[in-house]
Order: C-alpha cells, then structure tokens, then sequence
C-alpha cells in the first residue's frame, strides 16, 4: 500500500518524531487529524479519496487505530476493517495515510498480517537505560556539546528513560551551558531534578485501584530514592485533576486528540487518564484530600513523610 504506515508500540515520543518527519518531507500537504477511538475509519476513509480544495497532497493521522493492537481496553467504534483493507491499496499516490497505536501489533489479526505485507510498519518499543544514554548523547553531539560520562549517567539516573522528559532536560542543560559547550556532574546537580515517572506513575494507579499494599510499598521505594513527599502530593493532585478534567471534558463530546489539545497535554495521557474507573466524587475527594494535606504539612501541622503515608492507609 503505497504511502501508508503503521506505528505502534509503547513509546510515543518516537512516534511522534516519525511523524513529524513525515510531515516535514512533505511539508506542502494538508495535515488532517482523526482520533479512532472516537470516529469510525470509515470517515478516515472517505477523507483520503475525496479531492481536496486547498491541497494536491494530504496527510492523514488516524490515532488510537486499536484494531490492529491486541489492546484490551473495550473499542467504542465498531471499525469496518475489511472494508479498510480493501480500500487502502486504492490510494493516489498525493495521499499518505498514518495509522498510531500505542500498545503492540496482534499479528494473530488478519488485518495485522495482510498489512504488515502491504504497508510500512514501524514499532517503537519503550528505551532501556543503556538506550536512554544513547539517545541523550547523540543530542548533545549533534549540537557540538560535551559532556562528561557520570553526568550523562547521572542525567539518565535523574530522568529515567521517559524520553520526553530526557529530551526536555537535554535542552535545558543546552541553553544553560550554551557559551561553554560543556556539561559536568555539577551542572546536572544544579539544573535537574531527580524523577521516578515509573513508580510515581505506578503509585498513582495503585491509589486509583485502592491498592493500599501495593501504594505503601511504591511510596517506600520512592522515599529511599530521596523523593520529596511535598513532590509527590502534587504529582497526584495532578493526575487526579488530569482525569477529573478529561471525565468533564468526554461527557461534553470532546474527542481525546480535542481534549489533549484543550489541556495542552499529549494525547496518550488523556488515552490512560480516560481508562481510570474512578467517578468525579471520589477524584474530588482525592483532589481536596491532598490540598489539605499540602496545607497541613506547610503549615507544621503534620510531618511530610507521615502524613502522606495517612493519605494512603485511608484509600
């Protein structure tokens, strides 16, 4: 199938560089967007054969393409795929068609295997360490900096592997050091926090599901790798607003690509704050319960430590 892809896999920021390159080589095409968890490829379809007004050339991003996943999250579009593949291979050669899902290729799916012969199929897998060192070292060559080895282990130690973050970071270190080319061990202390996306991720979700085993035991590990408590609150405050925010925003018929833009937050973000079980009741009383708790600790009320471990023994 001339000009369309496929890119999955559980790391969106190189998803999202595939496609900017993409759009960039073919920077006089329209760009249309189409989020399939929300609307039905027939519509991406029928986009891609009609003549467009204002371009001879198109892209177009259908996001959330599940159903070439082995996802386990329940489609809400029943998708006419058999209809997608016998349509596809019809396309001019003006129209480039970008299928994104987030999880990993079922190849036992029919429409898996014919198109992983008739399209270009990319997977992106999430960076190990040794990855993430790779990648935060060919942007520092590329813009002509050095840096020495324990500060880039050091950076990766503080950045973990989430490439956002990371490519952020690089950045911020770049224009901090932009006179002297040069990084050390004492400019990653100065300029970088410490992050533990993973288990603070992982501790949020074991506060949605009331996992209070689990929680008291990411929180430990979280405290031995010196996080701060006050940071923590607030990053949970944070993920429960961002689910609050999309509940609101789904229940007025925003689709998630509308919210993500709304909210000025990557679209894969609403995709997992858009599973949570957990109702706006119990999100609010989360939000307030940590609000005060910041108070409390603020004011000397209560000890940091202690007092977050209370929040998690009452889930």
């Amino acid at each position: 199938m001339k000009g369309v892809y496929v890119f999955c896999g559980e790391e969106p920021f190189l998803i999202d560089k595939e496609v900017e390159n993409i759009i960039k080589k073919h920077s006089n095409g329209q760009v249309i967007k189409y989020d399939l968890s929300e609307i039905n490829v027939n519509v991406l379809l029928e986009d891609a054969f009609s003549i467009s007004l204002f371009n001879d050339h198109k892209i177009i991003i259908g996001y959330n393409a599940d159903f070439f996943s082995s996802s386990s999250t329940k489609e809400k579009i029943n998708h006419d795929v058999d209809n997608l593949l016998k349509h596809l291979d019809k396309l001019n050669g003006d129209v480039i068609v970008i299928f994104i899902t987030y999880n990993n290729l079922d190849k036992r799916k029919a429409i898996v295997k014919k198109i992983l012969n008739q399209a270009v199929v990319k997977e992106f897998t999430k960076f190990s360490e040794d990855e993430a060192v790779k990648f935060a070292k060919e942007i520092f060559n590329k813009n002509d900096f050095q840096i020495t080895f324990n500060a880039l282990n050091k950076l990766i130690d503080k950045t973990g592997n989430n490439l956002y973050l990371l490519n952020s970071e690089c950045d911020k270190l770049m224009l901090y050091k932009n006179d002297e080319k040069q990084i050390d061990d004492d400019d990653i202390d100065k300029m970088i926090e410490k992050y533990d996306v993973d288990n603070l991720f992982s501790l949020t979700d074991a506060v949605i599901k009331k996992d209070v085993n689990k929680a008291l035991s990411l929180y430990q590990e979280l405290l031995k790798r010196n996080e701060e408590p006050i940071k923590i609150i607030v990053m949970l405050a944070n993920q429960f607003r961002l689910i609050f925010q999309v509940k609101r925003f789904r229940a007025k018929g925003l689709s998630e690509s509308q919210i993500a833009s709304q909210l000025a937050v990557h679209p894969y973000r609403v995709k997992l704050a858009k599973e949570s079980n957990l109702d706006e009741k119990e999100l609010l009383k989360h939000i307030i319960s940590l609000a005060d708790l910041d108070e409390k600790i603020k004011m000397g009320k209560i000890d940091k430590t202690v007092g977050l471990e209370l929040f998690l023994l009452k889930l």
